[in-house]
C-alpha cells in the first residue's frame, strides 16, 4: 500500500493467519461432513494524516470479533491472540464483524473502527475472510490564517452534536483533531467560534456542517476577510469547511500468533493408537515472517527415547538435529516471501516403542514479531476398545455430570465409565448409553465444588487415560435469612439489610424515602419463618400533603446509586459464581391493598388490587435502572442466562404462618453459551412501583431465601 494512498478511512483488516498458499495446505480430512474451513488474521492501518496514531497493542487486545449465521451469534472473542487457528463451519451463509477502539460520543484521542463482511462457505472449501473495518468517527479540526494571529489574542472553537461537544483553542497544537460518534438521529455538526481581538473586544460566529459522513475529516478554516477590523459578530472572519476523506500515512501489520495444527488429526484432542500399530504422524506450523524458535518440551523424554527434555529446532547444531532425528523426532523448515512453515515429524519407530500410557509433548513456537503459540500433543497409547471424549462444561452441574466416550473397536461391548473423587482410591462405575460409535452416561449424587477424575471402560478393558471435571459450587445468598440489620454509618435515618452500617449485598429504596423520614423496608420480628427477623417491605406515599411520590416497599441485590428528582437510579446485580441453580425458594407473606396511586402508564388503575413480585435472574452483567426514563430490567436481554418470577395478585400466606414459594429458573437467551457472572434478585410489595403505581399499605414479608440445585 502506498503511504499516500487515499482511502475512505483508516482500515482494520481481519484475514487468515497465513498467506493464501499456506492456508491451502490445511488437510481436508480435518473437515466433517458438510463443513468448510475459515482462517483469520489481523492487519491494522491506523495512522491518519495529522492524526495521532492508535496504540497498536490496545487495538489488538481490545478488538472484538463476531461470527454469525442465520441462527444468530455462533462465535465471539476479544483480542487477536484469542483467535482460533482455524474454524471448521458447516456450509452456509455467514457474517463476520469486528469492532476495535473506543466508541465514545466525543474525544480528542479515542477512535473507533467497525467492519461488516458477509460471506458464503461451501462444503470442503477453505477460505480466508477479509473484514475491512473502517474508522467510524466523524473527525473535525481547526486551521487559522497566519494573518489572524496579528488580529486575535485568543479564540475557542466549539464543535459537537446533540450529545457532546469539544473545545479546540488557539493554544492547542494545530494538529489536534476531535473524534465524534454520531447519534443515530444526528446528521450534522454544529460549530461556534468565540474569542477576543487585541483590543479586548469579543466576537462570536457560528454555523452548522450538514450531512457529515463517518471516515471524513472536516476542517474549519478561519480566514481573514481583509476588511475593516470589526470584531463584533465575527464579521472579519470567513469560515470555509474543507471536507476530505481520511488518508493513510503508514501501515502497521499485526498478525495473530503462529498456527499449529495436526495433519490428519485434531491437535486439541488426544492422539490415540494401539501399541506397535502406529504410523508416522506430523504437525504443521505456519507464521507470518520468520519463526525464531520452535521449542519442544517432553516430560517423559526418557520413556520416549529422546536425548533431552527441552530443545529448540531453530537453535540447534547439525549434530543435535541428527541425534534427535535418529530418536524419531525431526523438523523441516521453509521460509517464503510472506510466511514461514515448519513440519514436525513423529516417526513410527518412536511411537511404536511406547508402552501403554500418556505422553504429553508441548510445542511452543515464536515468530519474528514476538507472537507465541503453545499447543500440547497428548499421545495416548492403549489397547483398550474405548476412549474418552471431552465433556463440555455445559454438561457438568453441581450434583450431576454427563460424561462422553467413544468405542474405537467394533468388538467393544458394555461401554461405560469409572470415576472417583480426585486423590481417592475407590472407583465407582456408570454404564453408558450408545449412539453410533459414541456413548454417554449421566452420573448423579456428586458433591458440589469437587474435582473428579474418570476413565472409559468396557466389558473387557479399562482405558487408563484419565480426564477430570469439577462440579459447580453452590452459591449461598448473603444474609438470606435477613437476620443482619443496621443503619447507614453516614446517615442513621437509612435502614440497611446488613450488619455493618454499609451496603454489602442487599440494598433498598430507603435511601430515597429517608429524605422524607420514611422507611419502606425494615426488619420485622412479628412475622418470620425462623430466627429473629424477616424483611418487611411496605409500599407507601412518601411526602407531605400532595407533594411527594408513591414508593414501593422493595429489596434487591445491588446498590441504590442516587435520585433524579423523585426518580431512583439503581444498579441491579451482584457477582455470581457461574453455577446453574434450578430454582429459588423462600418464605413469604404478602398482603395487597387496592391501588391508591397511579401514573400515566396504564399498568393498574386506582381501585384495582395491587400486585407484588419476586424475580431472579442469572446474567452476564449488572443492569442500571433509571425510573425517570423507564430504563428497567429486561428479563429477555441478550445476557440473561436464566430467569424466573413469581407475581402475587392476592394474599399469600398469613401473618401467623408464612408460606413457602418456589421460582423455577428457566433458560434465557444466553443459556448454554456463557456462565452467569452476576445474579439479579428483586422483591417488591408493588409490582409497578417503578411507575409510581400501587397501594399505600401493600406489604410483603420475606425470609430464608435459598437457591436450590
Amino acid at each position: 500500500m502506498n503511504s499516500k494512498q487515499t482511502l475512505r478511512s483508516a482500515s482494520l483488516l481481519l484475514l487468515g493467519a497465513m498467506g493464501a498458499s499456506a492456508f491451502t495446505s490445511c488437510q481436508n480430512d480435518e473437515l466433517g461432513e458438510g463443513q468448510g474451513m475459515v482462517q483469520l488474521r489481523m492487519e491494522v492501518s491506523t495512522s491518519l494524516t495529522r492524526s495521532t496514531p492508535d496504540n497498536v497493542d490496545d487495538l489488538r487486545d481490545g478488538c472484538t470479533i463476531y461470527l454469525s449465521s442465520s441462527k444468530g451469534l455462533i462465535f465471539k472473542c476479544t483480542g487477536t491472540d484469542n483467535l482460533p487457528d482455524r474454524m471448521p463451519l458447516m456450509s452456509g451463509h455467514y457474517v463476520a464483524e469486528a469492532w476495535a477502539g473506543d466508541s465514545v460520543s466525543a474525544s480528542f484521542d479515542k477512535k473507533f473502527y467497525r467492519g461488516y463482511e458477509p460471506f458464503d462457505l461451501e462444503t470442503g472449501e477453505q477460505k480466508q475472510v477479509t473484514v475491512n473495518c473502517t474508522i467510524a468517527n466523524v473527525v473535525a479540526g481547526v486551521t487559522a490564517d497566519a494573518s489572524l494571529g496579528e488580529l486575535l489574542s485568543s479564540y475557542t472553537v466549539t464543535v459537537g452534536h446533540s450529545r457532546e461537544s469539544l473545545e479546540i483553542t488557539s493554544e492547542m497544537d494545530p494538529d489536534t483533531r476531535a473524534y465524534f460518534m454520531m447519534p443515530n438521529s444526528d446528521t450534522s455538526l454544529s460549530w461556534s467560534i468565540d474569542g477576543e481581538d487585541m483590543s479586548g473586544n469579543s466576537f462570536h460566529k457560528e454555523g452548522v456542517i450538514e450531512n457529515v459522513q463517518r471516515a471524513h475529516e472536516y476542517m474549519i478554516n478561519m480566514q481573514y476577510t481583509g476588511g475593516e477590523n470589526e470584531p463584533f459578530g465575527g464579521a472579519f472572519l470567513n469560515v470555509v469547511i474543507d471536507d476530505r476523506c481520511l488518508v493513510v500515512e503508514d501501515v502497521v501489520t499485526i498478525t495473530g500468533a503462529p498456527a499449529i495444527s495436526g495433519v490428519g488429526f485434531d491437535i486439541n484432542s488426544p492422539l490415540t493408537g494401539e501399541p506397535q500399530k502406529w504410523e508416522r504422524r506430523s504437525v504443521h506450523v505456519q507464521a507470518f515472517g520468520t519463526l525464531t524458535s520452535i521449542k519442544v518440551h517432553a516430560d517423559k523424554n526418557t520413556e520416549m527415547g529422546l536425548p533431552a527434555r527441552d530443545f529448540d529446532f531453530a537453535a540447534m547444531t547439525d549434530e543435535q538435529r541428527a541425534q534427535l532425528s535418529a530418536a524419531g523426532l525431526s523438523c523441516d523448515y521453509a521460509e517464503g516471501d510472506e510466511y514461514s512453515t515448519a513440519r514436525i515429524f513423529l516417526e513410527a519407530a518412536m511411537l511404536n516403542r511406547l508402552p501403554d500410557g500418556e505422553y504429553p509433548l508441548e510445542l511452543s513456537v515464536t515468530d519474528s514479531q514476538g507472537k507465541k503459540r503453545v499447543r500440547t500433543i497428548l499421545i495416548q497409547v492403549s489397547d483398550a476398545d474405548v476412549k474418552l471424549l471431552d465433556s463440555p462444561w455445559q454438561d457438568i452441574y453441581a450434583y450431576r455430570a454427563t460424561l462422553h466416550g467413544a468405542m474405537v473397536k467394533d468388538s467393544a461391548s458394555a461401554p461405560g465409565f469409572r470415576y472417583r473423587v480426585k486423590g481417592t482410591a475407590e472407583w465407582m462405575e456408570a454404564a453408558g448409553t450408545a449412539s453410533g460409535s459414541e456413548y454417554s452416561a449421566t452420573i448423579t449424587g456428586l458433591t458440589p465444588g469437587t474435582t473428579y477424575e474418570y476413565q472409559a471402560k468396557s466389558a473387557t478393558s479399562v482405558n487408563t487415560s484419565s480426564k477430570e471435571f469439577t462440579t459447580e459450587s453452590i452459591f449461598e445468598i448473603p444474609n438470606a435469612d435477613f437476620e443482619q440489620w443496621s443503619t447507614l454509618t453516614s446517615n442513621s435515618k437509612i435502614v440497611l439489610p446488613s450488619g455493618s452500617g454499609n451496603v454489602e449485598w442487599w440494598d433498598t429504596g430507603n435511601h430515597g424515602s429517608a429524605t422524607m423520614s420514611k422507611t419502606v423496608t425494615n426488619k420485622a420480628a412479628d412475622v418470620k419463618h425462623s430466627g429473629n427477623y424477616s424483611a418487611y417491605l411496605r409500599s407507601q406515599f412518601v411526602g407531605i400533603g400532595s407533594i411527594g411520590a408513591f414508593a414501593a416497599g422493595n429489596i434487591f441485590a445491588g446498590t441504590f446509586d442516587g435520585t433524579d428528582g423523585t426518580n431512583g437510579i439503581l444498579t441491579f446485580g451482584r457477582p455470581f459464581n457461574g453455577s446453574r441453580p434450578a430454582k429459588l425458594t423462600g418464605w413469604c407473606y404478602y398482603h395487597p391493598v387496592a391501588v391508591t396511586h397511579t401514573d400515566s402508564n396504564n399498568k393498574l388503575n386506582k381501585g384495582d388490587m395491587d400486585q407484588g413480585i419476586i424475580y431472579v435472574a442469572l446474567t452476564g452483567k449488572t443492569s442500571q435502572i433509571l425510573t425517570k426514563t423507564k430504563q428497567l430490567f429486561d428479563p429477555q436481554g441478550a445476557d440473561i442466562v436464566a430467569y424466573g418470577e413469581l407475581i402475587f395478585t392476592e394474599d399469600y400466606g398469613s401473618a401467623s404462618e408464612m408460606r413457602k414459594f418456589e421460582i423455577e429458573l428457566k433458560p434465557g437467551p444466553a443459556w448454554g453459551t456463557a456462565r452467569a457472572s452476576h445474579i439479579v434478585l428483586t422483591a417488591s410489595a408493588s409490582r409497578y412501583g417503578d411507575y409510581f403505581t400501587g397501594g399505600d399499605g401493600s406489604m410483603m414479608y420475606l425470609d430464608d431465601l435459598e437457591l436450590v440445585y
